[in-house]
């Protein structure tokens, strides 16, 4: 509307030419055309940009489109041991603490779980009645070094959701089969050996714990897992050496099988 105004106003004055001296209506309308010329060079750039930045989000909304329609299609969840997220590759289903059956039960269940921060009960009865007992579980790592600022601390967890399905535990390696991406990597933990048994878990390798919980409760206890020689064969196993473990997915399209990024 500007630029229509601003026109007419130019061949009015050139229209009047007659009332004004020749140079000075003549530079009056180069100014003019000048100006509205600009004008519409900004507005085209203006314009162009405008496009561009359509295009990016049109191009952002279709692979947020793609992402959903995987998800809704195909994909399987995983439980991160000793993370409160998940890998960059993943979406966070949750976030929780992990739980299971006290060390010295011989009850309840082997394995442990992932329980969510924000329980929602039905149905109770106040007491303990004739039942399974779940109690918070803690890292038992006093006597590692490296890993002995985590000792008595809870252990937190996440349930994360990839776009891909059949989901392995590598133990005894920390990078993944041909064909396959690395979710993350860490070190295989149970039971200790001389309490009642439990099933092997793998924790993450940058381990993170629930803050403020550095007191021993005891309850679901994890212990590394060494190897003993004997019926394991050494080598290539070594007598009471760590035991790593990777999380993988199958994916054949995957070039990046070994020690791919992940956070």
């Amino acid at each position: 509307m500007f630029l229509l105004a601003y026109t007419i106003f130019c061949f009015y004055i050139q229209d009047n030419s007659a009332t004004s001296s020749e140079v000075v209506v003549g530079s009056n309308k180069f100014n003019c055309e000048y100006n509205v010329l600009q004008k519409l060079i900004r507005l085209e750039d203006k314009t162009a940009q405008q496009d561009i930045k359509i295009a990016s989000l049109t191009d952002e909304l279709k692979d947020a489109k793609d992402t959903i329609a995987e998800l809704n299609e195909a994909g399987t969840n995983y439980i991160r041991w000793g993370r409160t997220t998940c890998p960059s590759t993943a979406f966070l289903v949750y976030e929780g603490f992990v739980a299971g059956a006290h060390y010295t039960h011989s009850g309840t269940a082997v394995n442990p779980l992932c329980l969510p921060m924000d329980p929602i009960y039905d149905k109770t009865t106040d007491g303990f009645q004739s039942a399974g007992i779940i109690y918070g579980a803690e890292y038992d790592t006093y006597s590692y070094n490296a890993w002995n600022y985590l000792h008595d601390h809870d252990i937190p967890c996440a349930v994360c959701r990839i776009p891909r399905n059949n989901v392995l535990m590598v133990p005894g390696k920390n990078e993944c089969p041909l064909n396959y991406t690395l979710e993350y990597k860490g070190y295989l933990m149970s039971s200790h050996y001389n309490h009642h048994a439990s099933e092997f878990v793998c924790v993450d390798d940058q381990p993170e714990v629930i803050p403020g919980t550095r007191t021993s409760h005891d309850g679901k206890l994890f212990y590394f897992v060494e190897g003993s020689c004997g019926s394991l064969k050494c080598d290539p196993y070594k007598e009471g050496w760590e035991i790593t473990c990777a999380v993988c997915s199958f994916s054949p399209s995957s070039r990046h099988t070994r020690l791919q990024p992940y956070n």
